[in-house]
């Protein structure tokens, strides 16, 4: 898996962790921060990529694109999981 595929599921299981769905959201910028420094500026690049990809389940929410969420749970379970990461524990079945 390259680098980029491995962030996306990190960024997804961090927003799945939280669980950041429905009118729970989070900035661009804080969702960066949960990652190393070195990292910050491809995670960035990486979600705004993933808001625009009608296949990831990342979505903007409101009237910034700032924010974001995930599309839902099992959406994101189910992109972790078809992309070989690992479930947090919370949600595994």
């Amino acid at each position: 898996m390259s680098d980029d595929a491995q962030l996306r599921v990190k960024i997804v299981t961090k927003l799945a962790r939280k669980p950041v769905v429905g009118s729970h959201k989070k900035r661009v910028d804080t969702v960066k921060n949960w990652f190393a420094t070195d990292d910050q500026g491809r995670v960035e690049d990486l979600v705004r990529e993933m808001i625009r990809n009608p296949d990831a389940p990342l979505e903007g929410y409101g009237g910034s694109r700032d924010n974001v969420r995930l599309t839902g749970v099992e959406d994101a379970k189910r992109y972790i999981e078809e992309r070989g990461g690992d479930l947090p524990w919370g949600l595994r079945d």
